[in-house]
């Protein structure tokens, strides 16, 4: 896996796709706290790197309006060909998607703004795709990143032993893909190592209180399991039978039911820099 791909290693079935456009959903709102923060704004030109089905592209384009452009780039064709569709029923005519990597990708036309969510937790090199990103903005750019930490395990009260079986489950599948386990953590030191000026960050994970409601923290939670599950049955690290994927997330809630407490299953990493103006 080199630095010019995205290096995601799930398949690109439909099911995937759909999968992914519910978790992007469910991480919306952390995503677009960051871009604000950030400072994302109208007029602005960005790259979303590694868009897949294109939500983060669609966040970037509403908050740069008619005025901005975005344009997002992925290595897999199936996923631009959803994010293609989305954004013409959408009426989004400022975003456009681009079926290739970064080192491909003209650098004529530098950027004001490079974006990524959930890619460098697949990258081998990410101090290279870093300096990578950061090659296609024009100085005095933003480069804005938003990844996992998988070191950090669920906010739980009381325990909820289910959920923290599961989650060992899936720490040791991220380890045994190669994974950047610790991305988000890594994130600030990364950005100043490839030579540029962090500004701000934010830590935010999705807070569920009530499982008798819709639960969609819980529904990522599994079906990201799902996805996994074939790795982690090569892997020898669990049974398809000892998870019982189509019954885990009724189970996952029906636990956090009885502990009527509150619980956060996953906690995510936003940081930006700038690349230094010229003198």
């Amino acid at each position: 896996m080199s630095a010019n791909t995205t290096g995601y290693q799930i398949d690109h079935s439909d099911e995937e796709m759909r999968r992914l456009e519910f978790q992007a959903g469910v991480f919306r709102p952390l995503t677009e706290g960051v871009l604000r923060a950030a400072g994302l704004r109208p007029g602005m030109r960005v790259l979303d790197v590694g868009c897949g089905v294109g939500d983060v592209s669609f966040l970037a384009a509403e908050l740069v309006g008619p005025s901005g452009e975005v344009v997002g780039i992925d290595g897999a064709a199936l996923p631009l060909e959803w994010a293609r569709r989305r954004a013409r029923e959408r009426g989004l005519s400022q975003v456009r998607f681009q079926h290739c990597d970064l080192a491909s990708l003209p650098r004529e036309h530098p950027f004001d703004a490079v974006v990524e969510r959930l890619v460098l937790v697949h990258q081998r090199e990410p101090l290279r795709f870093i300096q990578q990103m950061g090659e296609h903005l024009r100085p005095g750019g933003l480069l804005i990143c938003h990844d996992m930490d998988f070191t950090v395990p669920p906010v739980t009260y009381p325990a909820l032993p289910l959920l923290e079986r599961t989650w060992d489950w899936l720490m040791r599948a991220v380890r045994g893909l190669g994974l950047r386990e610790r991305m988000g953590s890594e994130l600030t030191s990364l950005l100043r190592e490839a030579g540029l000026q962090v500004e701000g960050g934010q830590c935010a994970g999705v807070l569920g209180v009530d499982p008798d409601e819709d639960t969609p923290a819980l529904k990522v939670f599994s079906e990201g399991i799902r996805a996994v599950l074939p790795a982690m049955e090569r892997m020898g690290i669990v049974q398809a039978e000892d998870v019982d994927i189509d019954t885990l997330e009724q189970r996952l809630r029906d636990e956090a039911r009885a502990a009527n407490g509150m619980f956060v299953p996953f906690m995510m990493m936003g940081v930006w820099a700038r690349r230094p103006a010229s003198t």
